[in-house]
């Protein structure tokens, strides 16, 4: 009886040191499980983790999933990279990097306010002037709107990361939004103004770039949700369309010149003459007018550029019949207006 006895004592005793070893496993793995979940809650669904993957998202060119983030709306129904939604696209986008997370203040129960600190990139396309990069700081609200798999929270943005910008553009309808070409307005139009979405936070280099036209790169950047912002594109001729202009304007005097009347029809110059000419006028240029371009109310204007003629005419005296030759300096001016065509073509016309 002793040894049964013994032997009932010992299984009684290792049943219980199996209870207690899986008991402890069992709380060791409730505790792993609840610390698991704090990991997670922390670092993937806290308020600020929402903001920083939305963050993430922007500064990767992400469209698709910055837009898709719980509170990002557009106001606009274009879609990214066309009409107002044109500044929303990859290739519009300037670099977003060193992100930092400021503050994390919980202003009500499930609703926060944040600030994050970056660093804001933009290089001009064309290399005409250096990099631009600015430091900033945006604030975003967010609130709790729920719960997933019961124990993860749920965010979304109070107000959309997202801001309404105008763009104007001066002596142009068009303008490049990093490497995406955006029209603003009727591409015969001398000046355009048009309004776009940005994400927030976000930078685009504005400029303008064609064959007798161009720009200085201009930074338009959002830093404040649902707050407008605002950027000029000065267009200015090239120094390509100024020596366009001007050999337009040599070869139409050569050809006036090859005219045998005192008044070359549709010539700046011509001679009076109140006697008989008794011989072909030969004209030739003395001095070719130096042009310059300067922005009319709706063309681009040649201002007032002096040149000379010089003609050569034998005349015959009605007084007493004598003939003499009269070369004589002529001086002439021309000013004109100057289009440039949506194809690149360059039409002349008078001032108005």
């Amino acid at each position: 009886m002793t040894d049964e006895a013994d032997a009932g004592e010992n299984s009684r005793d290792a049943v219980q040191r199996s209870v207690v070893i899986y008991t402890g496993l069992l709380l060791l793995t409730v505790a792993a499980a609840f610390s698991a979940v704090g990991i997670l809650n922390r670092e993937l669904y806290s308020a600020s983790a929402f903001v920083r993957i939305y963050l993430d998202a922007v500064a990767d060119h992400d469209v698709a999933a910055a837009l898709a983030t719980p509170g990002v709306t557009l106001v606009t129904d274009d879609e990214p990279g066309t009409g107002e939604a044109s500044l929303i696209t990859p290739d519009a986008l300037g670099g977003l990097s060193d992100v930092e997370l400021v503050s994390d203040t919980e202003i009500i129960p499930g609703r926060h306010r944040l600030v994050f600190s970056y660093t804001l990139t933009g290089t001009p396309v064309r290399g005409d002037s250096n990099p631009y990069t600015m430091t900033a700081q945006s604030e975003f609200d967010v609130e709790r709107t729920g719960t997933s798999w019961l124990v993860f929270p749920e965010w979304s943005f109070v107000r959309s990361p997202t801001a309404t910008a105008t763009v104007t553009v001066s002596h142009a309808s068009d303008f490049t939004a990093g490497s995406v070409q955006v029209a603003a307005g009727d591409p015969t139009a001398f000046h355009a103004s048009s309004s776009y979405e940005m994400l927030v936070p976000s930078l685009v280099m504005l400029s303008h770039h064609s064959e007798q036209l161009g720009s200085r790169a201009v930074p338009l950047s959002a830093t404040k949700p649902r707050s407008p912002v605002s950027a000029i594109v000065d267009v200015q001729p090239t120094t390509g369309f100024l020596a366009e202009v001007q050999s337009a304007v040599d070869d139409f005097l050569a050809d006036c010149v090859t005219e045998r009347l005192l008044y070359p029809p549709g010539c700046p110059f011509g001679l009076d003459v109140n006697d008989r000419i008794v011989s072909e006028p030969v004209w030739s240029i003395e001095t070719l007018p130096q042009l310059t371009l300067l922005a009319g109310q709706d063309s681009w204007v040649v201002p007032n550029a002096k040149g000379s003629a010089r003609v050569v005419v034998d005349i015959r005296s009605l007084f007493d019949g004598t003939v003499t030759t009269r070369d004589e300096i002529v001086p002439f001016d021309v000013s004109f207006a100057v289009s440039v065509e949506p194809d690149g073509s360059i039409v002349f016309s008078p001032r108005s």
